[in-house]
């Protein structure tokens, strides 16, 4: 399993696990709201309660879990990704002097990450982060309703473009989708992220979970870049080694397709999963972590395409920076 970061000194806050040898869903857990209470992201389905052979307690540096096929099937594999925050202790609207809609928000400053929950209003308003800069990367979720993971990334719109006029689905490959209901058309703050009127994100009365991520110097960095649809591919710099790496076509329908050098522990990594597809890990040489950052190896346009364009989220093996 993976832990961002690395060695943690705090629980694992935000768990997603994947059967790397069945055709299982995507689980995805959280402590504030707390275990047994998965999600899957590969679909939109609304957050699923009382798993009770799930998840079972969130530990330092991992988790524990049931019998559940989906989580531990006897003689199958299995990877698990864990981000680490505030240990599930939350505050009303911290550093959100700004905010509009009433938050509760558990952050980790110095590891860029922070968990959201609000209930919507339908109406135009802003959510706090706690983070101390803008966000870069959001999911965000409705608890109770059948609605997409939403994704803000900076660069979805193109690179040094807005990304707020358009929105990503973790679920799905489908291109970046032009929105003013999503993210009204606002880049997040140092203190908040701004929401239309949508179900997906603020629906009136009912109630998300949302996830922010900010680029730490030395720990994390989510960017894009243009494929060139050779075999000698680009070099994405991003002043560390990478230990995950995730990248998603914009141009182009594409999956979300996740390398991490746990599972290809020596290049070229061929190790795939998607986070979209329930399907089982596939072997195919994709890219080479380097000290410094990753270079595409293949021409395969789910991540290097010639004239394609991809976002990418990336955190490190071993942080230059970063609390553990």
């Amino acid at each position: 399993q993976d832990n961002f970061p690395e060695p943690s000194a705090g629980l694992s806050d935000f768990v997603w696990i994947k059967n790397r040898d069945a055709t299982d869903d995507w689980q995805a857990y959280d402590t504030a709201r707390g275990p047994y209470n998965r999600m899957q992201i590969n679909d939109n389905s609304s957050s699923l309660a009382n798993n009770a052979n799930g998840l079972q307690k969130f530990l330092k540096r991992g988790f524990a879990v049931g019998d559940d096929v989906e989580h531990n099937t006897s003689g199958e594999s299995y990877v698990g990704f864990n981000w680490v925050c505030n240990g599930g202790t939350a505050v009303a609207n911290t550093d959100g002097s700004g905010a509009t809609i009433a938050t509760s928000v558990q952050a980790n400053q110095t590891a860029g990450f922070s968990i959201m929950e609000w209930t919507g209003t339908g109406s135009n308003g802003t959510i706090a982060h706690g983070l101390s800069t803008a966000p870069e990367w959001v999911i965000i979720k409705s608890k109770t309703e059948d609605e997409h993971f939403v994704v803000y990334h900076k660069n979805t719109n193109g690179d040094g473009g807005d990304g707020s006029t358009h929105y990503l689905k973790l679920d799905q490959t489908t291109t970046p989708t032009d929105s003013s209901t999503r993210f009204n058309d606002t880049k997040p703050t140092s203190s908040v992220i701004h929401l239309g009127n949508d179900d997906s994100t603020n629906k009136n009365t009912k109630t998300f979970i949302g996830y922010a991520w900010t680029s730490i110097p030395g720990y994390s960095k989510f960017g894009s870049y243009a494929g060139n649809g050779d075999a000698d591919g680009p070099f994405i710099f991003l002043g560390f080694k990478p230990r995950w790496i995730m990248v998603k076509q914009t141009n182009s329908t594409g999956g979300w397709i996740i390398c991490d050098n746990s599972r290809s522990p020596f290049n070229p990594v061929n190790k795939l999963l998607s986070a979209n597809l329930t399907n089982t890990e596939s072997t195919f040489t994709s890219l080479d972590i380097l000290s410094n950052g990753f270079k595409q190896r293949n021409t395969d346009t789910g991540y290097n395409g010639s004239g394609s364009t991809y976002v990418y989220m990336a955190f490190a093996e071993h942080p230059f920076n970063g609390d553990g």
